[in-house]
């Protein structure tokens, strides 16, 4: 296999002992790579992560009862997609080449709802793994990078969605997303700006054999973690536990899962003119906006599901921070 061209950037903290530890259980014999695992180059790194990945896609795969899908298909996509004329055509493209491998390559499909545009990614998984949770979002971070490769332009999501139940399978790849990251959804995803869906492919067969080294593998140690604002990663491990109802992580825990100490959060978090407090409390208006906007759930219930003591605390804190009490934010709405 080809060694990646890309320079010399760290792996992303913690997935190759994510990796090899899912290896483990697996059943393969991983005592070799488990020593480098944490002093891989750039290109080394890759090679592990494509080696792991296609064994548990393997596995897992064997497990819901069919084949993997093959790197040669996924070469194939990539190339079919470049006759397309827009963005929109090429995902539309993509499902429908998804759907001739059905079910070893899932389901894709495209939706758009007052200028935002939904892509969602069923894996069609009979049961969720820790494995499957590598697999699955490996598979979304290769979309959202390969429509981002078509059109030449950034997408950066306003929303992204795991169909996995566990965000400590996925803590790893969190800081790869340019938003807030919510699991337990029924699929995996991502919501952007509709507006691209019309941006041409801009992209030609002679560029493709260069992207194609070691792509998608390449992804987690082509882009560090520290080009995602370190406000944003945080946010993304409160959402992922507010869409589970878990305790809030602390700053403690928050430190521990970014390799920070609790001061160098505080300090790189007051340089970015935030605070744990005010993004955690961010976070909870967001989602009590959320519930209340979208459910009819009884203001008491809401509270209890975002943590809140009782009803009260969460009326103090809408009143607040907006300036209005929950019942007369729904009934604005």
């Amino acid at each position: 296999m080809p060694r990646s061209r890309s320079a010399e950037v760290p792996p992303v903290p913690g997935l190759g002992t994510r990796l090899v530890d899912e290896l483990r259980r697996s059943g393969a014999d991983s005592a070799a790579m488990a020593d480098a695992a944490g002093h891989l180059s750039a290109g080394a790194f890759a090679t592990l992560y494509r080696s792991a990945i296609e064994h548990l896609e393997a596995q897992v795969a064997q497990g819901d009862g069919h084949p993997p899908m093959r790197k040669r298909e996924v070469d194939l996509l990539c190339r079919c997609l470049l006759s397309c004329r827009t963005l929109a055509d090429a995902i539309h493209c993509a499902a429908d080449f998804c759907a001739m491998l059905n079910p070893r390559a899932g389901a894709l499909s495209l939706s758009t709802d007052q200028g935002a545009a939904v892509f969602r990614m069923d894996s069609l998984r009979r049961r969720h793994s820790p494995a499957a949770c590598l697999v699955d979002v490996t598979g979304l971070l290769f979309y959202q990078r390969l429509f981002t490769w078509l059109i030449g332009e950034p997408i950066r999501p306003l929303r992204n969605f795991l169909g996995h139940p566990n965000r400590e399978d996925a803590i790893p790849f969190l800081s790869l997303f340019d938003r807030p990251v919510e699991v337990g959804q029924p699929t995996y995803g991502f919501v952007f700006d509709a507006a691209l869906l019309a941006r041409p492919v801009r992209r030609r067969p002679a560029e493709l054999e260069a992207f194609l080294v070691d792509f998608p593998f390449r992804l987690a140690a082509g882009e560090p973690a520290s080009q995602v604002p370190l406000a944003q990663q945080v946010r993304s491990f409160i959402d992922a536990a507010l869409a589970r109802q878990a305790p809030l992580p602390t700053q403690q825990e928050l430190g521990a899962a970014l390799s920070l100490s609790v001061a160098t959060l505080r300090r790189r978090l007051h340089a970015e003119g935030t605070g744990y407090r005010a993004l955690r409390e961010a976070c909870l208006l967001e989602a009590a906006k959320h519930y209340l906007r979208n459910t009819e759930w009884p203001i008491e219930r809401v509270a209890g599901y975002l943590g809140f003591s009782n009803a009260a605390a969460m009326r103090r804190a809408m009143v607040r921070l907006t300036g209005h009490p929950p019942s007369r934010y729904r009934n604005a709405q």
